[in-house]
């Protein structure tokens, strides 16, 4: 299975992402993350996030491929990374979830941790714009239909009882 986490910044998916991988011992791969480890100098540019959701994409396929589960985490807000990651699983039962949250939530959220050390370009201003420019997918390049997990409404307990309950379907 391949469990995909996918929303603008500060929608909840990484928090979401880690705690569904510590109850069931499964590794996160996350864009963030792969993106600092290999390219640790760069700056946050489109191309950067390219060549980071192609390691993290590549990690999963092997993944995949040994019969392993795996968690992503990263935005999918662009339509060539949704459709890249649909070839990769074209063979996994692929389960999409993705976060949803209010500009002002978002905002608040980002304000809260404060600066984001991956994220330097990170500012109050351009969450909220990334927020309100995000497009949630209905389908995902023919696949399953995605969850969609309001974090602002729910709890991070109920988000994660609805998230295992589709994963049980």
């Amino acid at each position: 299975m391949l469990i995909v986490f996918a929303g603008p910044p500060c929608a909840g998916k990484s928090t979401l992402a880690a705690e569904l991988a510590r109850r069931r011992n499964l590794p996160v791969l996350s864009m963030d993350a792969t993106r600092r480890r290999i390219l640790p100098a760069a700056a946050h540019t489109r191309a950067d996030r390219q060549v980071a959701y192609r390691a993290m994409h590549l990690a999963a396929e092997l993944l995949l491929a040994a019969g392993a589960s795996a968690i992503l985490d990263a935005p999918y807000g662009h339509q060539e990374d949704r459709e890249e990651l649909a070839r990769i699983a074209a063979d996994a039962d692929l389960r999409l979830i993705e976060c949803r949250v209010s500009p002002e939530t978002a905002v608040r959220r980002f304000r809260q941790r404060g600066p984001d050390p991956v994220r330097l370009d990170l500012t109050e201003e351009l969450v909220g714009r990334m927020v309100r420019e995000y497009t949630y997918a209905g389908d995902w390049a023919g696949r399953a239909r995605p969850l969609r997990v309001d974090t602002e409404a729910l709890s991070l307990p109920e988000c994660l009882e609805r998230i295992e309950s589709f994963l049980r379907l």
